[in-house]
């Protein structure tokens, strides 16, 4: 169990989960800007679209993981990772787990940040406080769909 814990714990597990986050936000971004724009048909697409928000969303930083664990071959793994199936493995947990390596990283700098400035703590951004936010659940738990 130690080791599981270790491996979850490291610096390259962390790294992967935040480069993960960053890729989901970028996807995020341009799909988002495609339903926006008027000169790309995106048919009945909508940023509103069940299929988009509670379907492709949630999913993309798992895939987006394990698709990077596979094709990262070079990457620094923890040791005993080396097989595509543990690579791939690594990926999907990283992934499952990037909003919220996301939120406790920036949560961390913006309290160590307020420390040494002096200024005002900020809470940790919610679904509700800040959509915008990569490392921000895919969907608002309020919705009553």
């Amino acid at each position: 169990m130690d080791n599981v814990l270790q491996a979850l714990l490291s610096w390259q597990f962390v790294f992967f989960a935040l480069a993960i986050a960053a890729m989901t936000f970028v996807l995020k971004k341009i799909v988002e800007f495609a339903i926006d724009s008027e000169s790309i048909p995106t048919g009945s697409m909508t940023k509103e679209n069940r299929f988009w928000k509670e379907l492709i969303l949630p999913i993309s930083p798992v895939v987006m993981g394990a698709i990077s664990g596979v094709l990262a071959k070079m990457y620094p793994f923890p040791e005993g990772i080396s097989s595509p199936s543990a690579r791939l493995a690594f990926g999907m947990v990283a992934g499952l787990l990037s909003g919220l390596v996301y939120r406790i990283i920036k949560g961390t700098l913006a309290s160590k940040f307020a420390a040494a400035t002096g200024a005002p703590a900020t809470n940790a951004p919610t679904a509700e406080t800040n959509s915008e936010d990569p490392g921000a659940p895919a969907r608002n738990i309020d919705n009553k769909e």
